[in-house]
């Protein structure tokens, strides 16, 4: 009889190191999580899902902005220290100039345009709820703000009116709009190479 597969637990670092990869990495835990996941298991992986989410769309801009910039020829505004380099708003809003950028520079189609605009609405509502819960990636990694002291999330007297993430909407917001993070890049190739 067969036992179960081992795993291999011996992962080469280096060959890992390049931006799309931690995006596929990133996305594919999400993916899996939310295909393993059971009903009230959410209860317990909810801030982890959470930042795993928000740290997939950080690396998804980030990896589409720095493909994007060598075909706008516009050096796209990515910062990597401090509050900045987290804030997705500022991410999005960058992404948005890129791709704005090279449908200008190379005519794409309306049609194109018209369909990138359809999935970044859903992007573009994704990223809102993240960046008002977690503007600069702190929130679902740890209980107070960086000066220590002030709590993330703020408990209200009436309980209703606490702050909530609803992960049904999450997860459908997410594969609405996560691939436009993935296929931006393909789709902008295939229309300035033919």
């Amino acid at each position: 009889m067969k036992g179960k597969a081992q795993l291999n637990y011996l992962i080469d670092l280096p060959s890992k190191s390049e931006w799309l990869r931690y995006f596929f990495e990133y996305k594919s835990l999400v993916d899996l999580t939310f295909r393993k996941i059971e009903s009230a298991e959410i209860n317990v992986v909810s801030l982890p899902l959470a930042f795993l989410i928000r740290h997939t769309l950080e690396l998804g801009y980030k990896t589409n902005l720095l493909e994007l910039e060598k075909v706008s020829d516009i050096k796209a505004n990515i910062r990597y220290q401090l509050k900045g380099a987290h804030k997705i708003d500022d991410l999005h809003k960058e992404f948005e100039i890129q791709v704005q950028a090279i449908f200008i520079k190379y005519s794409i189609d309306r049609q194109t345009q018209s369909q990138f605009n359809k999935h970044n609405e859903n992007l573009t509502l994704l990223k809102r709820q993240f960046h008002k819960l977690d503007e600069f990636s702190y929130a679902f990694r740890y209980p107070v703000q960086n000066d220590g002291t002030t709590p993330n999330f703020e408990t209200k007297v009436n309980f209703e009116t606490n702050q909530k993430l609803n992960f049904k909407e999450i997860k459908e917001l997410y594969e609405k709009s996560i691939v436009l993070l993935l296929y931006t890049t393909d789709v902008i190739d295939e229309h300035i190479n033919n």
